[in-house]
Order: structure tokens, then C-alpha cells, then sequence
């Protein structure tokens, strides 16, 4: 399918279209602005329209204002070098990683994209937004063993071990992939602002969330999943039985990637990650 129909759903889902409409759109082969704003009940029908999509087929007109001030406006759109889209149906160095039935119809990368790589060797570090002093600790050394083994350090820019791991990585002259639940506007915690504009200068920040979309509580989930397909193997150094630590796990067991954990001192978080295969680490 040509370019254009692929850029035309872009547009359409920054004005706010679903992403299963727009997939559906794009399997069925026709033209995405026909079936948008058809006035065809049948063809409403046929498609799977949410409340919102039905509400905003009535915009036409406002659609072709928005699309041409966006493309003039969105500073993601300017072509440089170091953004980039990916397209689900479109072989690339992401879609390589994500499987697609994980993978939206978009996603949106910021940085050195070398670090995508199959060659490359990555290590997503992760664990709980409000960590003890001992797992500070042992998260820096775990950080520092493996950049100095050359591996690229993937985390999720959250608070707590995410932030431990992305800034040692940086302090040791090591490389980093930040995944964020939010789009590259409005950085989440908009404290780590600085510290995703530092990992740009070596690293990578990656998303789902389009330039003109909001974040919703599940983006938090689906960037979990992002993490663990991207990553060779996944450590987690602090985390309780429910939490989004948790949830990476369970994301890295179902992509069938090694999990390695430092050893908890509660004896049911423990057996938790080892139900889903996690080894536990020595000398922690």
C-alpha cells in the first residue's frame, strides 16, 4: 500500500480517530478518507466506528484545516535526523523487536535508532518508583557491570530504579533506550525532562503516543511490553506483588525473554517472579 494512504492515517489518528478503525481501514484496502467521513450507514456499520470516531466523521471540513496547520506545524514533522515513525505493517528495525500483534499502528522513536539493532546487546533494567538505599546500590553496580560489557540499557524514564538506571548508564559513558507511556512533548514525570534530553545525545526515546495524542492509564501497561520486547533480558532489582514492575515481568515471560531478579525480602514477590521463570541473581 502506498505511501500516502500510510500518511493519510497518520493524520487521522493525531485528529483523534481510533487505532482499531484505522487498522481495520488499512486491511480492508480502501481509502481511508472514504470510509471516515462516509455518510453510508452501511459502510459504518462494516466498520468498527467507536462513539468517538461516529462524533468526529462529522468534521471534514475542520480535518483539512487541522491536517495542513499540523503538517506545518509539528515540530516532529521537520525532517532532520533523529525522528522517526514506524509503521506496523512496515518492516523495520522495530518491528523486528515487537511482535505485531503487541505493536500499534504507529510508534514514534527520538534519537539514534542504531541502537534498534539486532546486533546490539540491551538490558532492560527496571523495578519500583520508590526504591530503598540498598537497591539504589545495587542497581548502579548492575548498571555499571553491563555497560561496561556494552550493553544498552533499556528502562521506562519512570521514577525510582527507571531513573537510577537511565542516569548511570549516562554517567558511565554508556548508551540508553528510554520508553515512555507519554509522546516526546510532555515527558512523564516532567521532572526526568533534563534527563531525556540528556539521553537524546547518545540514546534513544521511544513511544507509541503520537505527537498529537493523549496518555491514558493503559498507555502505562502497553509501555511495559514495549520494554520487554525490545530488550534481550530483563533484570529487576526492587518491586512489590502488584505494580508495574510486575507487569513487565509478566510482559517478559509471555515474549519468552530471560528474567533475572535480585532476591526480595518478601518471600511471596519472590515466588511470584520465579512463576514466571525469574532466576534469581547472586551476590545481591
Amino acid at each position: 500500500m502506498s505511501s500516502n494512504i500510510k500518511s493519510e492515517l497518520f493524520f487521522l489518528k493525531q485528529f483523534g480517530f481510533s487505532n482499531r478503525l484505522l487498522e481495520e481501514i488499512y486491511l480492508s484496502e480502501k481509502a481511508p478518507l472514504f470510509i471516515v467521513f462516509s455518510k453510508n450507514e452501511e459502510i459504518c456499520k462494516k466498520f468498527k466506528f467507536s462513539k468517538k470516531d461516529r462524533k468526529l466523521s462529522e468534521y471534514v471540513e475542520e480535518y483539512d484545516k487541522f491536517k495542513s496547520n499540523f503538517f506545518k506545524e509539528e515540530e516532529f514533522l521537520k525532517k532532520n535526523s533523529i525522528n522517526k515513525i514506524y509503521f506496523k505493517y512496515d518492516k523495520t528495525l522495530l518491528s523486528n523487536l515487537i511482535p505485531q500483534k503487541k505493536m500499534p499502528l504507529f510508534m514514534y522513536s527520538k534519537g539514534n535508532i542504531n541502537l534498534l539493532e539486532e546486533s546490539v546487546k540491551r538490558v532492560a533494567i527496571v523495578g519500583t518508583r520508590k526504591p530503598t538505599k540498598k537497591s539504589v546500590s545495587i542497581t548502579e553496580k548492575i548498571v555499571k557491570k553491563y555497560i561496561k560489557d556494552d550493553y544498552i540499557i533499556v528502562s521506562g524514564l519512570a521514577e525510582g530504579i527507571d531513573t537510577v538506571s537511565h542516569e548511570v548508564a549516562l554517567s558511565q559513558s554508556g548508551r540508553t533506550i528510554a520508553v515512555l507511556p507519554t509522546n516526546f512533548k510532555k515527558i512523564y514525570p516532567k521532572e526526568n525532562k533534563k534527563l531525556a534530553d540528556n539521553i537524546l545525545k547518545k540514546g534513544l526515546l521511544l513511544t507509541a503516543i503520537g505527537p498529537n495524542e493523549h496518555t491514558f492509564k493503559s498507555n502505562f501497561l502497553d509501555r511495559n511490553q514495549y520494554v520487554a520486547s525490545i530488550c534481550d533480558f530483563i533484570i529487576v532489582t526492587e518491586t512489590s506483588l502488584k505494580s508495574g514492575t510486575m507487569n513487565t515481568i509478566r510482559n517478559a515471560y509471555e515474549a519468552n525473554k530471560k528474567i533475572f531478579y535480585v532476591k526480595q525480602d518478601d518471600f511471596e514477590v519472590n515466588a511470584k517472579i520465579e512463576s514466571f521463570g525469574g532466576i534469581c541473581l547472586d551476590g545481591y
